[in-house]
């Protein structure tokens, strides 16, 4: 049996308190916004930044409760996707789910240790990965 699609997950506690954070890393203030609107309508808790440091700095206190992590792989001009979402989980002293986006398909080998989607992707596939790696369908 494959993957839950978005479409069979259930939906998530609408309580912010228990609700998973997930943290969408993202420059691009339309992409980050169409994210953090998904992701926030499937149940989720987010927060968006612009880089690793922006998160970090926003969610202060709550960083520890970040449950995952999206990330595009080029932030500013540069391949720090993956840099900021490692950067997080050391931070947190541990492992993080981190999926990455990316719209530049010769950079998918710099995405290692983390599973890519390339840009446009369907929604479902993102819901999905969520629902397996914080355990909810």
């Amino acid at each position: 049996m494959g993957p839950a699609l978005a479409s069979d997950t259930k939906r998530l506690p609408l309580s912010a308190e228990t609700r998973p954070l997930v943290a969408v890393i993202e420059d691009d203030y339309r992409s980050s916004l169409a994210l953090t609107m998904l992701i926030d309508d499937w149940g989720y808790a987010c927060i968006a930044a612009r880089s690793s440091r922006e998160a970090i700095r926003t969610l202060g206190v709550r960083m520890d409760q970040i449950a995952a992590i999206v990330t595009d792989i080029e932030i500013d001009g540069q391949m720090r996707g993956v840099v900021d979402a490692l950067a997080i989980a050391s931070t947190l002293g541990r492992s993080i789910p981190t999926i990455v986006t990316t719209g530049h398909g010769d950079y998918v080998a710099d995405c290692k240790p983390f599973p890519v989607i390339r840009k446009p992707f369907d929604p479902d596939i993102l819901h999905a990965w969520l629902a397996q790696k914080l355990g909810y369908r």
